[in-house]
């Protein structure tokens, strides 16, 4: 299989049992290279490649495994300004491509670099090749133990132990969380295990020697320009954690697994399902709060409280910082990522102005909590 990138190209092939790619760089040369590793399922899969010096290399040449309906199932190129020429830190052989540094933390459990000034060599080591039990709980040695003597109580062997779920109850304004709303001092927050790969950050310490204590081992980015929005909603590549310490509902006790269920990697109900586990149906889903047609996009709380952006060409990720969406602050401090329109709508000025007319909203007016499309023209 070939695929042309303007001025480059790869070739897909076969040779026995080896999958091998034909790669033409964008200075004339071309290379013939053996994939070692798949990497990645949804939305797209990677392929690692060995260049020596115990450097595995992702390839920018990617398949898109989205359905063909959503535009998927076909060759793309991850880079977006266009190819690089080797040498460059953003071509495939470059440092941002590499796996060794870049993406085995956190696709790889317990991964040691085990990089070699002296040599400029790699001897990477891992547990497991993508990401295994260990990952969240830890050295699991003293599990098996456990589990072969079948006890059934007692510590369980795990070096450390997740804070549970919370427990909540839907109300008209707000939700309510039932039983205890604070972390048992032997417990661990379950963000401590999940920030790692859901942070841009830093490496200062040991993540396997830190596991359980995020901060120990590793160094957020703030609410940097050029990382964020001028809200402090996302812009660059920065994952989830960063937004998530924003809202409101971290700070009210809600955590990763309320919302996503971590064995399946699925969210716990779809759609609007999830929210009104938490939120009063006939209250937030309903048309009097979204002003959309039931069922439709802009119906979606996620439409408006977690703006979607795109990375990697195809990676849709949401913000989680919960907001309210505010059309004259993004007035005001310039264009920020609004909640997708579905019906006409006024200019910001317009719409700023009419924010002081009560009549332009079907209902009383609340301070800054309307979206620009909830309005209708005045």
């Amino acid at each position: 299989v070939s695929k042309d990138f303007g001025e480059t190209g790869a070739r897909f092939f076969r040779e026995g049992e080896a999958y091998r790619v034909e790669l033409s760089e964008s200075d004339g040369t071309q290379r013939t290279v053996e994939v070692v590793h798949a990497f990645g399922v949804d939305p797209l899969q990677q392929y690692l490649v060995s260049t020596g010096k115990g450097r595995l290399q992702a390839l920018t040449v990617a398949w898109d495994s989205r359905p063909r309906s959503e535009g998927g199932q076909s060759w793309i190129s991850l880079q977006t300004e266009g190819e690089v020429p080797p040498g460059d830190l953003l071509h495939w052989e470059g440092q941002a491509f590499r796996w060794n540094q870049m993406c085995a933390d956190c696709h790889s459990t317990a991964v040691r670099k085990r990089y070699q000034v002296p040599t400029d060599t790699y001897d990477t080591t891992y547990a497991d090749i993508d990401v295994g039990c260990e990952s969240c709980h830890g050295p699991g040695a003293a599990h098996l133990r456990w589990a072969k003597e079948g006890k059934a109580d007692g510590p369980q062997g795990f070096s450390l132990r997740l804070a549970g779920r919370g427990s909540w109850v839907a109300g008209p304004v707000v939700p309510r969380r039932v039983g205890e709303a604070t972390v048992a001092p032997d417990t661990v927050p379950e963000i401590q295990v999940c920030a790692p790969c859901h942070a841009r950050r830093s490496l200062i310490g040991d993540p396997i020697d830190s596991h359980g204590q995020f901060l120990d081992g590793y160094r957020p980015e703030f609410l940097e320009e050029g990382l964020y929005q001028l809200d402090g909603q996302i812009l660059d590549e920065v994952y989830v954690y960063g937004s998530f310490l924003q809202s409101k509902m971290f700070a009210a006790g809600v955590t990763c697994s309320d919302c996503h269920e971590p064995h399946s990697l699925q969210l716990r109900a779809p759609g609007n399902e999830l929210c009104v586990n938490c939120h009063e149906a006939s209250v937030f889903d309903a048309e009097s709060h979204h002003f959309h047609l039931q069922g439709s996009a802009g119906a979606a709380c996620v439409s408006c409280h977690m703006p979607e952006r795109t990375y990697m060409k195809v990676d849709g990720r949401r913000d989680h910082g919960f907001r309210i969406p505010q059309p004259r602050l993004a007035h005001e401090l310039g264009p920020l990522q609004l909640a997708p329109t579905t019906r006409p709508r006024p200019s910001l000025p317009r719409a700023a102005r009419c924010r002081s007319r009560a009549s332009c909203f079907r209902g009383p007016l609340r301070h800054r909590d309307r979206p620009i499309h909830r309005r209708p023209a005045c």
